[in-house]
């Protein structure tokens, strides 16, 4: 289980420093509970200070990030990345934030932090961390807090990551975003939903398939067709209103349906072979119940439910 950053503070609520920490103690306290792996330090993560983040820190929460830096001595505050055993396969996972965020955010950031951080350059801090990482991990994963553009650059210039889990702008994502050989993935924000990224590993190192694809464009097939029956049977009611238009409407709909038959044709004979991997998003409040324990944190707290 793993987090890609933004996870302690929210902008809006941040200045009340009072609930806003008993909440993140909260939230540091059922990350390690639960048994995180790793969490990438994301830029709102930053709103009340390093103290905070060093006591989580000290206090066995496994914080990452290979950009945030000391700026006496340029070494990373805390470790760049971590590598884990599942399954016999070594996963590195390194993590990065934003060197701006916004003119508000970056301001309220500085006075937060004034003289004890820096934040370089994501792309330099990342070919860095490949290097470091290089025969050590047989899969990489990026948790970032940079957001999807700046995401795409890192992956164009650091070629080595499998996937990217990215955060900060809370994109509710169902199929990957690839480029070259990286894909990106999301999972909407605040908390309600979770990502699960189910891997199938056969030939490490090397490319990975997108196994949701057939089910995927099947729906797509399905929804054109739909579509495609609702404008035959408005004909057939009205055959002389619009009739041209709805006919433009038809031939372009099957012409992309067509496209996404060849397309399904093509996934479908790729078959169950190779890397693949299927990404889900399980909304948490309807599959999972609260935790009871959690439950009396948060009243011991004084913390409404929010």
């Amino acid at each position: 289980m793993v987090d890609s950053g933004d996870l302690f503070f929210s902008f809006q609520n941040y200045s009340d420093s009072g609930k806003a920490l008993k909440k993140a103690q909260i939230i540091g306290r059922a990350y390690r509970h639960m048994g995180a792996a790793a969490l990438n330090v994301g830029c709102l993560d930053l709103l009340q200070g390093m103290d905070f983040l060093r006591q989580e820190y000290s206090q066995g929460l496994p914080l990452i990030s290979a950009n945030l830096l000391n700026p006496s001595t340029k070494a990373p505050i805390f470790p760049p990345y971590v590598i884990k055993d599942a399954g016999g396969v070594r996963i590195g996972f390194f993590g990065l934030l934003p060197p701006e965020s916004g003119p508000e955010i970056s301001q309220a950031i500085q006075r937060a932090n004034e003289g004890k951080i820096l934040i370089a350059d994501p792309v330099e801090a990342a070919r860095e961390t490949l290097r470091k990482i290089k025969g050590k991990a047989d899969l990489v994963i990026s948790l970032s807090d940079l957001g999807l553009y700046r995401d795409q650059m890192v992956a164009k210039e650091v070629p080595g990551i499998h996937f990217i889990l990215g955060g900060h702008e809370g994109r509710f994502t169902r199929r990957a975003v690839r480029a070259g050989m990286t894909y990106f993935l999301q999972s909407s924000h605040k908390g309600m939903y979770v990502g699960q990224l189910q891997l199938n590993l056969e030939n490490l190192p090397g490319s990975f398939r997108d196994a949701g694809e057939v089910q995927y464009l099947q729906e797509r097939i399905d929804g054109l067709d739909l579509h495609i029956r609702g404008l035959e049977e408005a004909g057939k009611r009205q055959p002389d209103k619009d009739g041209s238009a709805r006919n433009r409407s038809i031939h372009e709909l099957t012409r992309q349906r067509d496209a996404l038959q060849e397309e399904l044709k093509r996934a479908k004979e790729a078959g169950a072979q190779g890397n693949r991997f299927l990404f889900k998003l399980e909304a948490l409040e309807k599959v999972l119940p609260e935790n009871e324990e959690v439950k009396r944190w948060l009243s011991g707290a004084g913390i409404d439910k929010d």
